[in-house]
């Protein structure tokens, strides 16, 4: 796991039993992912890895797969989807290393430029899945379940009932608020919903230090709180623009990268029936980018 907060940091898993394993995302680099497998074998050899579950198709969660050219790559339907989206690896990239010419390409440079991504070839899952699916790792039951759209247009969690654990992937940030890609920001809070209802003690989330229940009750309550005060915005007729900063100096608190709630605001702009609410990746990146500096 990652403590820290930063962009492009974040946790993946291993599930081992009886000679068997299943790893819940790789890292975003070739180098980072290299690192977290030398680990793994440790505890077991990588041979014994057959599964990969994607938590969803951000290159943070997945740009380490070809590592494992041996496992079945797993994630949602909605999740497997979205892939097509994602910005891969070059562009990513050219942007980050290109001179910033506006607050996007500067708040891009700063928060990816240091990534390393030669090498990295995107791979896709292999198998795809809609509601709850059971994996038997050794004697370990495993329960993958799909969130729907939230953090991204599909998120998956991995559950481990006899261990009371749950991998989250993006659908939790520990420490920082939550970037909404998908522009439902319902869906974020009922995904908290549906984690909660699996009654786990412990969560991996994408990003950030492990969680307790009321960790993903306090990041519910702030998602809910969110949700509301830009639905009255809305409603009122605030610009985007102006409710995206209002809602930063009320609801920052000290989570990092309060910049992220312009995204929270945009979701519930869009679920609020507020036409032209901008929606793309860079659309996204450039409204981050406007409260960032």
């Amino acid at each position: 796991m990652h403590d820290r907060t930063d962009w492009g940091y974040s946790n993946s898993g291993l599930i081992a039993s009886r000679g068997q394993a299943l790893l819940v995302d790789t890292q975003f680099t070739l180098g980072a992912t290299r690192e977290f497998l030398a680990a793994v074998e440790e505890t077991c050899p990588l041979d014994a890895i057959g599964v990969v579950v994607s938590t969803h198709q951000n290159g943070d969660h997945t740009w380490g797969h070809q590592l494992l050219p041996q496992a079945e790559i797993i994630t949602s339907v909605a999740s497997a989807a979205s892939s097509c989206h994602e910005m891969g690896p070059d562009q990513l990239t050219l942007l980050a290393r290109s001179a910033a010419t506006d607050n996007a390409s500067a708040y891009v440079a700063e928060h990816f430029g240091h990534f390393d991504f030669t090498g990295v070839t995107v791979v896709t899952s292999t198998r795809t899945f809609e509601g709850r699916e059971e994996v038997k790792v050794g004697d370990t039951v495993v329960e993958l379940i799909d969130l729907g759209a939230g953090h991204s247009a599909g998120d998956v969690a991995v559950h481990v009932p006899d261990e009371r654990v749950v991998f989250t992937g993006d659908a939790l940030f520990s420490g920082a608020h939550m970037v909404v890609w998908s522009g439902s920001l319902s869906g974020c809070i009922q995904a908290c919903q549906m984690l909660l209802d699996t009654e786990a003690d412990v969560f991996v989330p994408g990003h950030g230090r492990q969680l307790d229940r009321a960790g993903v009750i306090a990041i519910q309550d702030q998602l809910s709180d969110v949700a509301d005060a830009a639905g009255a915005y809305a409603r009122r007729g605030v610009p985007l623009s102006d409710a995206a900063r209002l809602i930063k100096a009320s609801h920052a608190g000290t989570w990092a990268h309060p910049e992220r709630l312009f995204t929270q605001t945009a979701a519930a702009y869009a679920e609020s029936g507020v036409p032209g609410v901008p929606s793309s990746t860079w659309a996204m990146v450039e409204g981050m980018a406007s409260l960032a500096f």
